[in-house]
């Protein structure tokens, strides 16, 4: 059985950039930037995928037991 944990909003800040030109610059001309990290999402990802594939094929590996041995019953 698979829980969830606590869900929390990240407090990470966000990165801030002082470019006074952009529009949504504040009044002090700072720019605030998501603080995601591409990688970290990335490597998250990749490591789902990977437990994905091996759920399935340790699906796909009982299923074949369990067709063997219903052939071996049979015969």
């Amino acid at each position: 059985m698979v829980t969830l944990g606590k869900i929390r909003p990240d407090q990470a800040a966000f990165r801030i950039k002082h470019e006074p030109s952009n529009p949504a610059a504040d009044a002090a001309g700072n720019v605030k930037y998501p603080n995601v990290n591409s990688l970290v999402e990335m490597t998250d990802m990749r490591e789902g995928a990977a437990i994905l594939r091996g759920n399935l094929n340790i699906i796909s590996a009982t299923r074949r037991m369990i067709q063997r041995t219903l052939d071996i019953l049979k015969a």
